[in-house]
C-alpha cells in the first residue's frame, strides 16, 4: 500500500538530475520550509534544494548515479511533517529573475517615461509589497528600506533609477544566496551515502548487489578500491584501509579479523570479508548525516545577536535618510541612503562562517554540532576529561609480573599460567594479560575446565592442582591465603597506580601481575596546548581510587582530579564549576557520560562512545584520538574571530558608503552597486574559512 502523502506530490517536471515537484503540505505548513529543505539536503544524492513555498514548488538537483526522480519521490512521500520545525525561509531567487530584471531595465532605458512606468511597477511591486507587509507587522527591516529607495525613486517618475536599483538588489540577493547554497552544498557534502555494487556471500555463492539492498549479516566480498558500504566485523582476509573520509585521517590502517570497519571508508590494498553489523540508518554514515543535519537547524547567540544588530541598523539608516532629507529636500540623496544596508552582512556572514568551520572540521575528523557549539568552544575556560576511553585507551597494559615462589612458577611462566586461564574471559584485565603473552611468544600451558566467579576471579585446575586467579579481595576472602608476607611488595606497586591481579596455586600465594591503563601518548601534549590556548584548569574524573587518579594526574600535568566518581557526581562536579562562573568543556565517553556531556556548556564524545552519548554531545570526535579536542578548540577561536572581524567590516565599509550618499557623492544604482559589493565581499571572506589550515 503506498504512503499517503505519495499520492499528494507529484512531478511537474524532470530532467537526468533536475526534477521539480509539487509538493501541497508547503501550503499548510509554510513555516516549515527551511525545514523541509533541510530534511531534502539530507536525501541520498541531492546536490541542491531550491523552493517556493508560495507556489508548493520544489527543485531539487541530484546526482544521477545515484538516485532518480522515482525514488526521490519516494523518500519524500515518507517525510513526517508532523516533526517539523519553524523556522524563518527567505524567498530564493534564481538566474531567470535577474533575467527579467535585466529586461526590465533595459525597457527602461529606451523607452518613452510613459510606457516604461508600468513594467517598472510590476518588476518593483514584488519588493515595494514585502517591505509594506514588514512594516504592517510593526518590524523595521532592510525590506522596509528597500521598499521606501524604490517608491521614492517610482514618486519622482525615476524609472530607469528604479529598474537599476530593482536589478541590483535582486542579483545582490541571489549571490548571497547563492554563496549561503553552496555553503550548505558542502555540508551536504558530507552527508551522502554513495550507492555503488557490492559482493557479498548469500547461500553459499557470490552475488553483486546494490549497496543499498544490503542486509544485516550479509558477509561483504571487499578488494583494492572498494567503498565499504556498512559497518561490519571483519571475517576473514587482512587489508590497508584508508579512513580519510571518516576520520580525516590519510594514513592507510591495517585491518584483520575481529576489526571493527565503518562505512564510507575504503579498502586501499587486500582483499576481506566483512559481515555488515550495522546497515542503512544505523550506519556510521548514517548517524554524520543526521548530526549534521540537526547543525544545520541550530541558530546560536552570536547569529540572534547580529540578527538584532542588523534590524537597529535599519533604524538608524532611516534616522540618517530623514536627516539628510530635512536638510537639502534632496529627494535623490535620501534614496542613495536607503539603499545602504547592513542587514545583509550582518545576518549572513556569521551562519557562513559557522558552516564553513564546520565542514573544515569535519573534513578534520571532526563534528561540531551548529554554531552554538563552536561559540561555547570557543568561550571555554575550564577542560574536564573522564578518564577510561578519553585519557585512556579503554584497555591496560601489563607492566609487573612479580613471582613469590620463583623456583617453582618463575615470571614468564606465571604470565604463560595466567594468559592460558584468561583467554576465556573477556575482562579487560584478562584481555591484557593475553595480550602481554603472545606479545613475548609464551607457550600456551593445558588446564582444566575454568570456571567463573563473577566480578571476582577464575578457578581452574593446572597439573592437580587448584589455581585461583582475581582480586586480594577474592583470594582473601574466599580462600585461606595469607597476604601479610607480600604486603610490602604490594603496597609498592599499588602506590604507583598499578592494578593487581593476584595469583593463588593451592591456597598460596604465588605471584602478582600489575597492570596500568593504557594512557593516550598525545593526552599530555594536548594538555599543555590546551593550556597554551586559554584554559585556565584542566580536570580529571576517574571512577578509580585517589593513588591511582593522583598518579594519572600528576603524570598528565592535570590540576586536579575528583577519584571514586559516580555519574551522578560527575555532573555535580560540572554544576559547581559552572556556579563558580567557569564555561565547562566535558571530554568523555560511554552511556554514563551522556548526562554530564549535557550539563557541560560543551561536550565532546570520543569515538568510541556510546550513540546516547554520542547525541547528547555537542561535538563528536571521528578520530580515536585526542587531536581532535585541540583542533576543536582552535577552530572555534578562528571562527569567532572572522565573524567579530566581519561584523567590524560591515560597520566601517557600509558607514563609509553611508557617509558618501549622504554627502551626494553617491547615486543610487552606485550606492546599491557598492553596498552589495560590500555585502557579497564579507559572505565570501566567510566561506573561505572552509580552505584554511
Amino acid at each position: 500500500m503506498s504512503h499517503p502523502a505519495t499520492q499528494e506530490i507529484s512531478v511537474v517536471h524532470s530532467l537526468p538530475g533536475r526534477v521539480r515537484l509539487r509538493v501541497p503540505q508547503l501550503a499548510r505548513y509554510p513555516d516549515a520550509a527551511l525545514w523541509f529543505r533541510q530534511q531534502l539536503l539530507s536525501l541520498p544524492g541531492v546536490s541542491g534544494v531550491r523552493l517556493r513555498p508560495e507556489a508548493c514548488s520544489v527543485i531539487i538537483e541530484y546526482h544521477p548515479q545515484q538516485t532518480d526522480s522515482p525514488e526521490l519521490l519516494r523518500q519524500i512521500a515518507h517525510v513526517d511533517w508532523q516533526q517539523q520545525a519553524h523556522g524563518e525561509y527567505e524567498p530564493e531567487y534564481c538566474m531567470a529573475d535577474n533575467l527579467v530584471n535585466a529586461g526590465g531595465l533595459a525597457l527602461a532605458q529606451f523607452l518613452p517615461r510613459k510606457w516604461a512606468t508600468l513594467p517598472t511597477l510590476l518588476l518593483t511591486a514584488p519588493t515595494i509589497q514585502e517591505g509594506l507587509e514588514t512594516l504592517s507587522r510593526r518590524q523595521l527591516r532592510v525590506e522596509v528600506l528597500d521598499a521606501l529607495a524604490l517608491g521614492v525613486s517610482m514618486a519622482r517618475g525615476d524609472n530607469r533609477t528604479a529598474m537599476i536599483t530593482q536589478t541590483l538588489l535582486t542579483l545582490g540577493e541571489y549571490m548571497e544566496q547563492e554563496t549561503s547554497r553552496h555553503s550548505d552544498a558542502l555540508l551536504a557534502s558530507l552527508m551522502q551515502p554513495h550507492e555503488h555494487p557490492v559482493w557479498v556471500e548469500r547461500n553459499g555463492q557470490s552475488v553483486e548487489i546494490s549497496s543499498s539492498e544490503l542486509a544485516e549479516g550479509d558477509v561483504m566480498l571487499l578488494g583494492p578500491g572498494d567503498n565499504i558500504p556498512a559497518d561490519g566485523t571483519v571475517l576473514r582476509g587482512v587489508g590497508l584501509i584508508n579512513q580519510a573520509s571518516m576520520t580525516g585521517e590519510s594514513v592507510p590502517v591495517r585491518r584483520e579479523y575481529g576489526a571493527w570497519l565503518y562505512a564510507g571508508t575504503q579498502v586501499q590494498e587486500g582483499n576481506i570479508a566483512v559481515v555488515a553489523e550495522r546497515v542503512g540508518e544505523a550506519s556510521s554514515t548514517a548517524s554524520i548525516r543526521r548530526f549534521i543535519t540537526d547543525s544545520l537547524s541550530q541558530r546560536s547567540e552570536t547569529q540572534q545577536v547580529t540578527q538584532q544588530m542588523a534590524d537597529r541598523r535599519v533604524a538608524i539608516t532611516l534616522g540618517v535618510g530623514a536627516a539628510v532629507f530635512a536638510m537639502t529636500r534632496d529627494v535623490r540623496r535620501l534614496a542613495s541612503v536607503f539603499l545602504v544596508d547592513y542587514s545583509c552582512a550582518l545576518k549572513l556572514s556569521t551562519p557562513i562562517a559557522f558552516k564553513s568551520v564546520m565542514y573544515r572540521a569535519a573534513r578534520s575528523g571532526l563534528l561540531l554540532k551548529g554554531g552554538r557549539a563552536i561559540e561555547q568552544l570557543a568561550a571555554v575556560d575550564t577542560v574536564v576529561f573522564d578518564k577510561t576511553g578519553t585519557l585512556t585507551m579503554g584497555d591496560m597494559q601489563v607492566t609487573d609480573v612479580v613471582s613469590f615462589d620463583p623456583q617453582h612458577t618463575w615470571a614468564e611462566r606465571l604470565l604463560a599460567i595466567a594468559a592460558s586461564v584468561e583467554e576465556h574471559s573477556n575482562h579487560p584485565l584478562a584481555r591484557a594479560v593475553v595480550a602481554a603473552a603472545a606479545h613475548h611468544e609464551l607457550p600456551h600451558i593445558n588446564h582444566g575446565e575454568v570456571e567463573y566467579v563473577i566480578a571476582h576471579g577464575l578457578i581452574c585446575e593446572l597439573d592437580g592442582h587448584q589455581m585461583q586467579i582475581g582480586s586480594h579481595h577474592f583470594l582473601s576472602e574466599h580462600y585461606p591465603i595469607d597476604f601479610a608476607p607480600y604486603q610490602a611488595e604490594i603496597d609498592a606497586l599499588e602506590q604507583q597506580g598499578r592494578h593487581l591481579l593476584f595469583i593463588g596455586l593451592d591456597n598460596k600465594l604465588v605471584g602478582m601481575i600489575g597492570l596500568q591503563d593504557n594512557v593516550r601518548p598525545e593526552a599530555a601534549d594536548i594538555i599543555a596546548g590546551l593550556r597554551a590556548g586559554g584554559i585556565q584548569q584542566v580536570i580529571l574524573l576517574t571512577g578509580d581510587n585517589a593513588h591511582k587518579a593522583e598518579q594519572l594526574a600528576t603524570t598528565l600535568g592535570i590540576d586536579r582530579y575528583y577519584a571514586q566518581s559516580t555519574p551522578d557526581s560527575k555532573v555535580e562536579v560540572v554544576r559547581q564549576l559552572q556556579e563558580q562562573g567557569h564555561r565547562v568543556l566535558f571530554v568523555g565517553d560511554g552511556i554514563n557520560d551522556a548526562p554530564v556531556l549535557t550539563q557541560a556548556d560543551v561536550g565532546l564524545a570520543m569515538n568510541q562512545s556510546t550513540e546516547l552519548a554520542q547525541q547528547a554531545a555537542d561535538a563528536v570526535l571521528l578520530q580515536d584520538n585526542l587531536h581532535g579536542v585541540a583542533t576543536a578548540r582552535t577552530l572555534a577561536l578562528e571562527a569567532m574571530k572572522l565573524v567579530n572581524s566581519n561584523i567590524k567590516i560591515t560597520e566601517w565599509v557600509n558607514s563609509s558608503i553611508m557617509l558618501a550618499a549622504a554627502l551626494g557623492w553617491l547615486s543610487p544604482g552606485a550606492s546599491a552597486l557598492l553596498h552589495n559589493g560590500t555585502t557579497l565581499g564579507v559572505l565570501l571572506r566567510s566561506l573561505s574559512a572552509r580552505k584554511k589550515g
